[in-house]
This record gives C-alpha cells, sequence and structure tokens, in this order.
C-alpha cells in the first residue's frame, strides 16, 4: 500500500502511470475517501447555512463558484487528454455531456436570467443535478475507480459536485427555490428541459463515436445491471422517461394540492 507522500507527489499524475488502484489509499470505498467524504459533507452543509443568513451574497458566491467550476471543466479535459499514454482528446468520455455537467449550462440562465429561466434552471439543479451530486458524491466510482481522492482528478470531482450541492442546499433552504406554487401541469416539465436540450448533442456523438453520454445506450456498469436483459432501444427509452418523469415528482404533491384547492372552490362558488 503507498502512502500519503506517493500521493502528493503524484497528485498530477495521470492514472495511465499510477499504482494500482488497490495500492493507493483514497480510492473508492477505503478509509481516506469515507474521511475526506465527511469533512467536505461537513464543509458544504456548513458554508450553505451560513450563506442562507446573508442571503445577500450569494449571487456573487454562486458566480464565483460557477466561474471557477467553467474554467477548471477545459483545464481537467486538456490535462487528461495529454498526460496520460494516448495523447488525444477522447470524444467517447471526456466531453462535457453527462448529467451532471447540465450544471455548468443552466448556472448562468439562474443567475442572469428571467423569471422563468431561473424557474427552468433552479428546477434541474434542485432536481436532476440534486440526484446525480449526491450519488456522485457519495458514489464517485468513474474517477475513484482510479484515482485517489488526494488526486487532481479526484479533487476536481468533490469539488465540482460538491458545488452542486452547495447550491442546491442554498436554494432550497433560502427559498430561492421551492418545490410548491405548482399550478399548471406543464409547470411539472420545466425542470427537465434543460436535460432534454443536452440530449440532443449527447446522442449525436453517441451514435457518431460509439459513446455513452448521458447513460443512453447502457454502457454504465450501474445502468447497464439495472437494465440487464433489456434491449438497447429499451434502455434509451426508459432513461429518456426517467429524466422527464422524475424531476416532475418533485412538484406533483404541490400541483396535486393545487388541483384539490381549485375543485374546493368551485364547489364554494356553486
Amino acid at each position: 500500500m503507498k502512502g500519503f507522500g506517493y500521493l502528493i507527489r503524484n497528485f498530477f499524475t495521470h492514472k495511465d502511470y499510477l499504482a494500482p488502484a488497490s495500492e493507493i489509499p483514497g480510492t473508492l470505498f477505503t478509509p481516506l475517501h469515507y474521511a475526506f467524504s465527511a469533512v467536505l459533507l461537513f464543509i458544504v452543509v456548513f458554508g450553505a447555512l451560513r450563506l442562507c443568513k446573508k442571503q445577500e451574497y450569494i449571487k456573487r458566491v454562486f458566480t464565483v463558484i460557477w466561474v471557477v467550476l467553467a474554467i477548471l471543466e477545459p483545464v481537467v479535459v486538456l490535462w487528461e487528454s495529454v498526460s496520460g499514454k494516448t495523447v488525444g482528446l477522447d470524444l467517447r468520455l471526456n466531453l462535457s455531456l453527462y448529467p451532471c455537467s447540465i450544471f455548468l449550462y443552466v448556472m448562468p440562465f439562474f443567475l442572469w436570467g428571467n423569471e422563468l429561466c431561473k424557474k427552468i434552471a433552479g428546477g434541474y439543479l434542485c432536481t436532476l443535478g440534486l440526484i446525480g451530486a449526491a450519488i456522485n458524491f457519495v458514489y464517485p466510482a468513474i474517477r475513484l475507480a482510479s484515482y485517489s481522492c488526494i488526486s487532481f482528478a479526484g479533487f476536481h470531482t468533490f469539488l465540482y459536485h460538491g458545488s452542486m450541492l452547495f447550491v442546491c442546499l442554498v436554494l432550497l433552504v433560502s427559498g430561492e427555490h421551492r418545490y410548491t406554487n405548482v399550478e399548471h401541469w406543464w409547470e411539472l416539465f420545466l425542470p427537465c428541459i434543460p436535460t432534454l436540450l443536452l440530449s440532443i448533442p449527447a446522442n449525436i456523438v453517441n451514435y457518431t463515436f460509439d459513446a455513452d453520454y448521458m447513460f443512453f445506450r447502457g454502457k454504465f456498469p450501474l445502468i447497464a445491471q439495472i437494465g440487464s436483459g433489456l434491449s438497447e432501444g429499451s434502455i434509451f427509452v426508459l432513461v429518456y422517461l426517467f429524466y422527464i418523469f422524475v424531476p416532475a415528482l418533485f412538484y406533483l404533491p404541490s400541483y396535486l394540492c393545487s388541483l384539490v384547492q381549485r375543485r374546493e372552490e368551485k364547489l364554494l362558488c356553486e
């Protein structure tokens, strides 16, 4: 087993030149991974609660988070492309076409868009964004299968998904976004709009370069296990249905309550 000094010396080393994951501290489900996640989660929750008490700073903090992550994204892609044994951009893996990538694309609309843009962006951030951030924070299988959490790649994935969790917590605790006040059926489907938009270039790349962005082709291990025995076409449709209807479930109770309330008011008027 390698020591902590090995992690520091190889902080920017590509996985092609690292020791096997079983010999590296801080890879998936190791004690260092658990400790690192716990400390970072405390920082995320504590920081979000503190920021909610000073709401005038929310937009500034969100802007800094978005700028930092937007700068880091191409840096990470460039690093992955030039630091391994094979030099070049891997179009099947390294493009920012994953469900969590949407965070980068919707944040400007939430920060500077009109009310409808804010509602759509906030809807993604507090539904699919929340789910994706939570899963990748607890189970960062793609990165920590090869890297330690004390590495450039590991640090980036925790910073990215930790930031997503932070933003979502601030939005919900501060009341900047709510799962309530849904009066029309079409409002249930506003949160899925960013995901459906990104699915267009994602599937163009998927079927051009045999990739699996946004998991539409069922090659991701967890999706492959869940969809075992299903055809690729069936998985494709089920993934789309997930992206459309799961976000709507967050707002469904509010919509049903508004339906009941309107019916009661109509009966009273009669």
